[in-house]
């Protein structure tokens, strides 16, 4: 079972748009891999559900003390990102050995690593689909 960290605009993209592919992605995960997060990646969810959609919080307070879920700490700086938020996520994730990021945030795309495995919510279920 690979270790899955899903980044906050997946997750976002899932509460708001339910029939979404992110929202499809975020199940696929829940459903067959394990849930990684981080406590920045949980602040970050709260703030931007609270400020744009605060009527959904309770959904996503909901969510997130039902669904499983493994929570990172933060990891020690490596490979550098230009944001300074997303070098937190990728941090935690080379530290915490995950074996893959969801996100649709294209900085993790401009990076050369080999581990985790970067993927947007599309890719991540095309690579599903084809085990």
């Amino acid at each position: 079972m690979r270790r899955v960290l899903v980044d906050t605009n997946v997750v976002v993209s899932a509460l708001i748009f339910p029939g979404s592919r992110p929202a499809r992605a975020l199940w696929t995960v829940i459903e067959t891999e394990r849930l990684v997060l981080t406590q920045w990646i949980l602040d970050e969810l709260r703030d931007v559900v609270g400020r744009k959609w605060p009527d959904r919080l309770s959904a996503l307070d909901l969510f997130l003390g039902t669904v499983g879920y493994e929570l990172l700490d933060a990891g020690s700086p490596g490979v550098e990102v230009r944001d300074v938020d997303d070098q937190r996520i990728l941090d935690a994730a080379i530290s915490g050995n995950v074996d893959v990021i969801v996100t649709g945030d294209k900085d993790f795309f401009a990076l050369e690593i080999d581990r985790p495995l970067i993927l947007t919510a599309r890719d991540y279920l095309d690579s599903v689909a084809h085990q």
